[in-house]
């Protein structure tokens, strides 16, 4: 497996196609039914979702794992930890297989980011366990306006915001891999 990152576009490509939630195979879909989604995933995620800016299959995939229960080891909707949260994302999002790896793994592999230049899909890297010599204990993706998803052992996948002390308190960066 090869981890790399790609030069960013200047601009976005319009949505075109887009897997729906419940549904297995992707189809074309409508500009009135992407702005619906838009809507429906900014009621159901409390965010401002953008159809021509954001990217609907990654708020979608955040609108299904919300609420998915914390299981040590686990990569599944029956539970999930949060280097397996993240593995699932990007292999459903992005297409792209980060491989199954503990945090700090996932932050040596990937390119730093400085935080004023996150981007959605970014991976953000914490030392929950307050251990000496920062080593990341804890993985989340960045979605927007300071907001990330993540698994928690005591809430399962949540959003949260950067801005929150305790997040604040134990942030050590953030990694790019796209």
């Amino acid at each position: 497996m090869m981890m790399g990152s790609t030069s960013c576009r200047t601009y976005k490509e319009p949505v075109r196609r887009v897997i729906l939630p419940g549904e297995a195979i992707s189809r074309e879909i409508t500009p009135l039914e992407a702005k619906e989604f838009a809507l429906e995933l900014s009621r159901d995620l409390q965010l401002t979702i953008e159809v021509a800016e954001d990217n609907l299959a990654l708020y979608g995939f955040a609108d299904e794992w919300k609420g998915v229960p914390y299981r040590f080891g686990g990569t599944t909707k029956r539970g999930t930890d949060c280097s397996g949260f993240v593995w699932r994302l990007f292999n459903a999002v992005y297409h792209l297989d980060l491989g199954r790896h503990s945090s700090a793994t996932l932050m040596s592999k990937s390119r730093r980011v400085e935080r004023r230049q996150l981007r959605e899909g970014d991976l953000l890297f914490f030392n929950i366990n307050n251990r000496r010599g920062g080593r990341a204990s804890h993985v989340g993706v960045y979605l927007k306006d300071d907001l990330f998803i993540h698994a928690t052992t005591r809430q399962g996948v949540i959003i949260s915001s950067l801005n929150e002390p305790y997040y604040r308190r134990t942030y050590l960066g953030a990694g790019r891999v796209l």
